[in-house]
């Protein structure tokens, strides 16, 4: 966990800051601020067209009386990459378009269904293999005397 916290709290800003540098020097102050306000702003659309298509899609699965598992995952994602796109930053944005695109959130999906389940499947394979086990244990037969008055 300490190591996810560095990356984003240390790592992330160093290496934002180091390409707002290299693109400031090639297209200037003026150009580079205006760049991150638009990519903002067009981040902000999409982020607000994909997640009213969301809603639509779980409220759809819920009246067919199914789970929206796709539906919730989108839109987390979709949630998740608003916030990295209104974050000044070239990488957040590059990350947060990446999750307004439908493919990648199906990948993205398909890949975190696959750590649980894998998870999953060892943590119930440790628990088949704990009931199997026999247990030694001493018991004492009471006798109860039921006399009827």
């Amino acid at each position: 966990m300490f190591l996810y916290l560095l990356i984003i709290f240390i790592i992330l800003p160093i290496i934002e800051i180091s390409i707002f540098i290299q693109v400031g020097g090639f297209l200037g102050t003026f150009n580079t601020i205006l760049i991150i306000f638009l990519t903002a702003a067009v981040g902000v659309y999409f982020v607000r067209q994909q997640g009213f298509r969301t809603f639509q899609k779980i409220g759809v699965e819920l009246q067919n009386q199914q789970i929206p598992v796709q539906g919730m995952f989108d839109g987390l994602v979709i949630l998740i990459a608003g916030i990295l796109l209104v974050t000044p930053g070239f990488l957040t944005d590059i990350i947060g378009f990446l999750g307004l695109v439908p493919q990648t959130r199906v990948l993205l999906l398909a890949m975190v269904k696959n750590f649980f389940f894998q998870r999953y499947s060892n943590a119930q394979k440790q628990y088949k293999k704990d009931i199997n086990e026999t247990i030694d244990g001493d018991f004492i037969e009471i006798e109860e005397d039921h006399e009827e008055k």
